[in-house]
This record gives structure tokens, sequence and C-alpha cells, in this order.
């Protein structure tokens, strides 16, 4: 192995070291300042050893501009879906005597972690597998900076910890290590300060819920490394990669933002269509376990029997038919059944437990989401 490679996994044995120590690291504040001064530390080393390299790539301004028009409109959309899922406050507005305790060692780690992933991939461009480990440890070293925040105390906080937080970073350092790479270091420094420092400087953020902020969180990575191949990609190189694969990357990219967006969209229930998961054979043969169902949120006093409603009962969603509608004091009750069991369900559904009227089946696709449940539950 050559000395330059051998040095190469010395400091990412170095890094992977300090995130073990922050990993013990309760601390909030111990956790900054250990990995402002340890990153310092790697970073002086990392500059003596290698030659200083300057940021002279051709494209770094067009992807930098690019990159901003696509956090810009992502900020517009979130914002407009602010009008309905409505704001709520961020770390400024919350705590605004201490939010510098967070902004500042998050600007520091910031500017000099991705001067060291400049350096190291710069200087050994070929070297893949040393590149790929860096991204993983820097990947895993945010993960450990922030792992204090959520209290990991069961399976599902789990789930939520890896799909809001380690699912979204992991997609921004593959980003990152992709823009260092191709365009430089500026850009990666522009997306990293913007999308990790927002949260400290905006007083009001729209309220995404878990499951759209970890969507979006891995969409915007993936929406700009989009863009960046389809218009600064030199013509050669892409003419050779969509020869080598066999396809057009737009033309698959595309239309999978596109249906992931909508996905979102119907599981977030931010317009009057929602999907849901189907757990129990109780409506075979209309749909079973593992079929998904998109339900409309409609007035109640449109309803008519046989029907198939959406409506909760103790915190569980239920989709049965409605056999029997009653009104007592200008308000209805709905009496229902699923068309697999042999008796009508044993109580009657309020109108305001409705919420709404089965319009589409997609078969198989909810497994995944039931699955998950039921382990959950275990």
């Amino acid at each position: 192995m050559k000395k330059e490679i051998k040095s190469i996994y010395k400091i990412e044995s170095v890094i992977l070291l300090l995130c073990t120590i922050l990993l013990f690291t309760q601390d909030s504040n111990m956790k900054y300042i250990l990995s402002i001064i340890a990153l310092g530390i790697i970073l002086l080393i990392v500059t003596r050893a290698y030659k200083k390299k300057r940021d002279t790539n051709f494209f770094r301004g067009s992807a930098t501009r690019i990159m901003l028009a696509v956090i810009i409109f992502y900020f517009i959309i979130i914002f407009l879906l602010g009008l309905l899922l409505g704001f709520g406050k961020t770390l400024f507005s919350m705590n605004p005597y201490k939010w510098l305790q967070g902004l500042i060692p998050t600007f520091i780690i910031t500017i000099i972690s991705e001067r060291l992933r400049y350096l190291i991939v710069k200087n050994n461009p070929t070297e893949k597998k040393a590149i790929y480990l860096l991204t993983a440890l820097m990947a895993l070293f945010n993960i450990v900076v922030i792992t204090n925040i959520y209290t990991l105390s069961s399976l599902y906080v789990i789930f939520i910890f890896i799909c809001v937080t380690v699912l979204p970073i992991i997609a921004q350092e593959l980003l990152s290590t992709y823009l260092v790479l191709n365009y430089g270091y500026r850009p990666v420094i522009v997306y990293k300060l913007i999308m990790n420092l927002y949260i400290y400087v905006l007083p009001i953020m729209t309220n995404l819920g878990d499951y759209l902020l970890g969507s979006v969180g891995i969409i915007i990575p993936f929406t700009i490394y989009v863009v960046l191949v389809k218009y600064l990609k030199p013509k050669e190189e892409s003419k050779r990669t969509e020869k080598i694969l066999g396809i057009n990357v737009g033309f698959i990219t595309i239309p999978m933002i596109i249906m992931i967006l909508i996905i979102m969209i119907l599981v977030s229930g931010i317009t009057n269509f929602q999907m849901i998961a189907i757990a129990s054979n109780s409506m075979v043969p209309v749909y079973e376990r593992g079929d998904t169902i998109i339900f409309e949120k409609i007035d109640t006093k449109l309803l008519q029997d046989d029907d198939i409603i959406v409506f909760k009962r103790d915190n569980i969603i239920i989709a049965h038919r409605i056999i029997k509608t009653k009104e007592d004091s200008s308000k209805l009750y709905f009496y229902t059944k699923g068309d697999a069991n042999n008796s009508a369900d044993a109580e009657f559904v309020n109108e305001d437990d409705v919420l709404g009227i089965v319009r589409r089946v997609v078969k198989y696709i909810g497994y995944p989401t039931v699955l998950l449940n039921e382990l959950f539950r275990r």
C-alpha cells in the first residue's frame, strides 16, 4: 500500500476514534468543543501533509447558482405548505438567548469539516475506497453530534430517528462529496451552511411532521444532484454514462421525483385525499392486508349506506362499510361492518370520528408499513 494511502486511512481512523468518543459524551456543549478542537487539529495535520489546493473549478459558480435556485424553490414550497399545515417555532424563537450556542459551533464545524473533506478528496481523487469511507465517517460524525437530541428509548423512536436524521444526513454527505469532487469547495460550503443553519436563523418553520421532514431531507440532495448532472455534466461524459447504463437519466429520475412527491402528499394528508395501509382482512375481497387505500375527506352529510368510510376508534384507523345511518340531535351516527366479518361492529361511529370515504385501492404497496407497525407493537 502506498504511503499516501496509508496516511489517508490513518486520518480516517482518527475521525472514527473521535466519533466513538463523542458517542459517549452526553453534554452537547462538550461535544461541540471536542469536535472543534479535534477537527481543527486533524485539519492542521492534513494541511501540512498535502499540498494546499486552490478552488479553481470552472463550474463552481454555475453549480452554486443552480444549487441556490433549488434551495430557494424548496423554501418557497415549504412556506406555502405552512399555510395548510401551520407553522412552528424554531430554535431561534424558542430560545433567543441561547441560539448562538448552536449556531456558532455548527458554523465552525461545517467550515472545518468541509475544508478537511476538500483537501483529502482533491489530493486523492482516484482513491474511491478512501473517499467512500471518508463520506461514511462524515455522516457518522454528524449523526453522533446530535444523538442526544433524541432519547432512543423504543424501537419506534429509533425508527423516527433513522428516517428524520440518519437518512437525510447520509444523503447530504453523499451530495457533499459529489460537489467537492466535481465542483470544488465553495458550492458545498454554501449548501451545508444554508441547510444546517436555517433552523437557527429563521424564527418560524412549517410543521412538516416526521414523515415529510425525513422525505424532504432526502429529496433535496437528490434533486440538486439530478439538476447538476443534467445541466453541468460534460456532454461526452453524460452520453458515455447513458450508453453504459442503457438509460436516459432524466427519463428515470424526473418521474421518480414526481412519484415520490405524490406519495408524500397523499401520506401526509395535506390535501383532501390521504393514503393509509390496511393491516387486516376485514374487508376482503374489496381490499386485504397489505393493500393501500386512498380516501377523500368529505362532509359526513353526503355519506350514504353502502359507502366505505375511514374512521378513528381508540387511536386506531379503521375502514368499514356503512350498513345503517341514524340522526340524533342534529348529529349523524353510522353503523358499520367489515365485508369479511360475520357481524356488525360493536359500536357506532360518531360523525366527528369520520375521516373520509374510500375512493381508490392500490394493491400490495402497504406491506412495508404493516410489517413495521407489527414490529413496533411487539
